[in-house]
């Protein structure tokens, strides 16, 4: 700032009058200015960047999603009333425990349900013996495990699926819980290391598709969040004996799970809250960006490491002057026929199998046909736009699978079942003002199956009611509330954009439902 103090100097008694030079003061004007562009930019990336999610027009009737903390944890008091919280998975040695005050002087283990804890005591300086400890408060005093619990010197604390799994069935077993939705949640064993950087994968199924998603657990070598609902209370036993293989246990210890048991005195029940459950996975996952998709699909084997190293580091050098944007994964499905092929795991022999007529776009009409996989994404050598994606303009009805900041808005969950449950979603970016980007070289695939039959008759007895939350009445209908009668034209599209003229696309599945 403008110094004005009245300064004085040696041999004079009058105050120095200031110089009409006014190099002073334009200096301190710039670095005035500076400071206020400074101020503009960290603002902007501080409080705007970081409260996209609270721009999003909200939606009616929607739950409160908030991250469910880590079930498993335990309590180890001394003596003295010095206590920690230890984190599951981990095996704790004298060091440890030294730290911490507990070694050989333990009077108090409190234990969380959803662990298993084993400790080491010794007897002598000869003997020692591993404890089971129970849940909740063990005394290591003459009331309760006596010296033995007290001569502590090693811990080893688990949780996983199968010990969460036992958890939920002897919930269940309780009268009070009969009507209650019951969600727990099984944390990965490992957290992504740099999570703004990185992207999860998105996953809603139910018991008899835990195999099935394995090949994509297999195929995805980053983080990833699934909900598992139990469409009824006999699918507890199932997957707990899924779960005492261990193999399996292990497949899915990289997988956020979050565990659904919904009130089975409600038939609301048997109405497939799918967007529900992926709002939950969502949720519970941590990194900044997201890929949802559904069980059957399996990503091909680059799809991760090219987010990771191209897509994400491209989207955050050009954030401040790209708008929203859906990055679409194009996806095929191998026919019935030829299910016993293997799944190709490379561009060049998905290529192969289109040619062939082996492989195809999954829905190519309204559903997937906007994507233009096959008239664009198949071409080789590319010969126009821009090599990481080209871009295409929303179309209604279209259920793209994509990956989006986190801050994007999240699922309507009054959808439940097939039928809308994408499409209205899609609808809601576009309402927002995204692009929509199809990603080149990558893709997802599954095999062609049987329509799978809903557990006790439930799709069938929950499409009759007449309460079904509808996409071309009552979506179409709010959104336009919201966002004006042109929600359901393409907002997004840039002039270079592949239009719906260049899509040769019908201009009805373009607006379907407009009146």
């Amino acid at each position: 700032m403008y110094n004005n103090t009245r300064r004085h100097y040696k041999g004079s008694s009058k105050p120095l009058r200031p110089s009409s030079t006014p190099s002073s003061r334009q200096c301190t004007t710039r670095e005035l200015v500076l400071a206020f562009i400074l101020f503009v930019l960290l603002y902007f990336f501080f409080f705007y960047a970081n409260n996209q999610e609270s721009r999003v027009k909200k939606l009616k009737q929607q739950p409160t999603y908030i991250k469910h903390d880590t079930l498993c944890s335990v309590t180890l008091c001394n003596p003295t009333g010095k206590c920690s919280n230890w984190k599951p998975d981990q095996h704790y040695t004298w060091s440890d425990l030294s730290q911490a005050r507990v070694f050989r002087d333990l009077a108090t283990i409190q234990l969380n349900k959803g662990c298993q804890l084993k400790i080491k005591v010794e007897k002598s300086l000869e003997e020692s013996e591993w404890l089971i400890i129970p849940e909740g408060v063990t005394e290591c005093s003459d009331s309760g495990y006596g010296v033995l619990c007290r001569n502590f010197v090693e811990m080893d604390l688990q949780s996983n699926v199968l010990i969460m799994a036992k958890e939920m069935e002897s919930l269940m077993k309780e009268q009070l819980n009969q009507n209650q939705e019951i969600i727990l949640v099984q944390p990965a064993k490992e957290e992504p290391q740099n999570k703004k950087v990185d992207v999860t994968l998105i996953s809603q199924f139910t018991v008899n598709r835990l195999d099935t998603f394995s090949k994509a657990i297999e195929a995805w070598n980053g983080p990833i969040s699934a909900t598992i609902y139990l469409t009824n209370p006999n699918d507890i036993k199932d997957l707990i004996s899924y779960f005492e293989n261990e193999k399996n246990v292990e497949t899915y210890a990289r997988v956020i799970i979050t565990l659904v048991k919904p009130n089975y005195l409600d038939n609301t029940h048997l109405a497939y809250p799918i967007n529900h459950l992926r709002n939950l996975a969502i949720t519970e996952s941590s990194t900044d960006y997201i890929f949802v998709i559904d069980a059957d699909f399996t990503p091909s084997k680059n799809l991760y490491s090219y987010i990771r190293s191209q897509l994400i580091p491209y989207a955050i050098h050009n954030s401040a002057s790209m708008p929203s944007t859906a990055w679409v994964v194009p996806c095929f499905a191998i026919r019935e026929e030829f299910s016993d092929l293997p799944l190709p795991e490379t561009y060049n022999e998905l290529r192969r199998l289109v040619g062939k007529d082996v492989a195809y776009i999954t829905d190519p009409g309204a559903g997937h046909g906007p994507t233009l996989a096959t008239e664009i994404a198949m071409v080789r050598p590319l010969l126009m736009g821009d090599p990481l994606a080209y871009e295409v303009c929303y179309e209604s009805q279209w259920e793209p699978y994509y990956v989006v900041h986190r801050s994007a808005p999240l699922y309507d969950a009054r959808f439940r079942n097939q039928g809308g449950d994408k499409q209205s979603h899609a609808l809601h970016l576009n309402a927002e003002g995204y692009r929509f980007m199809v990603l080149r070289q990558v893709f997802m695939v599954h095999k062609d199956h049987s329509t799978f039959v809903w557990p006790n008759g439930g799709f069938e007895r929950s499409q009759k009611a007449t309460t079904n939350w509808n996409y071309f009445v009552g979506f179409m209908q709010e959104i336009e509330g919201i966002y004006g009668k042109s929600a359901r034209w393409p907002r997004g599209c840039s002039a270079n954009s592949i239009g719906w003229q260049d899509q040769r696309r019908d201009t009805v599945g373009l607006a379907a439902g407009a009146v």
